[in-house]
């Protein structure tokens, strides 16, 4: 008689792990707050950015940061803290969009967790770095932060936010173009050693012996 089948004692590999509701849920509250932080910062700030931008701004103003104590601000600080206030926002909307798709579906797996989480600091990373290559690449050295669009650079960071995959990739281009170089490549190899010279080649000719030719006797 045959045994019985038993089950194996070694399962396959575990499919990824989805969050659990309580999980999902304390997740979409801290990008709830994250974008809540952002919004409560930016409107603050406006008030102080418009007597800054104004034509007859004064050097600095005093602001309040949400009631926490006073800051001496400036045209170009306010202008660094509404790009990064700006940021946030648009990465709390690609973030908030996937976050759900995917919990309405129950597919949000654990280890996804960490992008949503890094979503606003990477927004607010590349969108200074454009914020500092548009002051410095369009405007003059001594050029105030008082001559300058507070809107147009809350857009663009707002953008740099919200498409941060298409922010990098635009940028590796602009710099893979500037930065192009066409010398010839060092002959060193991927760990920065010397590659050793190459060995002579040697061309083999093969020699076919000749064999002289006896004349034919002459006919009577």
């Amino acid at each position: 008689m045959s045994e019985p089948n038993t089950p194996s004692r070694h399962p396959g590999p575990a499919g990824p792990r989805t969050l659990s509701v309580r999980s999902t849920t304390l997740l979409g509250f801290v990008l709830i707050a994250e974008a809540a932080l952002c919004l409560a910062v930016l409107i603050s700030i406006w008030a102080p950015l418009s007597d800054l931008t104004s034509p007859q701004a004064p050097k600095a103003v005093v602001w309040w940061p949400l009631g926490l104590g006073p800051v001496r601000l400036t045209a170009n600080t306010a202008l660094l803290v509404v790009v990064v206030a700006t940021s946030g926002l648009g990465s709390f909307v690609h973030a908030a969009t996937s976050f759900a798709t995917y919990a309405g579906k129950h597919s949000l797996v654990r280890s996804w967790v960490p992008w949503y989480l890094l979503r606003s600091g990477i927004g607010a990373a590349l969108a200074v770095l454009v914020y500092f290559l548009l002051r410095g690449g369009l405007f003059a050295g001594g050029t105030e932060g008082n001559a300058t669009n507070p809107y147009g650079f809350a857009g663009v960071a707002g953008l740099c936010g919200l498409f941060s995959k298409q922010a990098t990739d635009k940028l590796r281009e602009v710099f893979d173009t500037i930065l192009a170089t066409h010398d010839e490549p060092d002959p060193k190899d991927h760990r920065g050693g010397e590659l050793p010279p190459a060995a002579p080649v040697v061309t083999v000719v093969p020699v076919v012996p000749t064999i002289p030719t006896v004349p034919a006797p002459p006919t009577p």
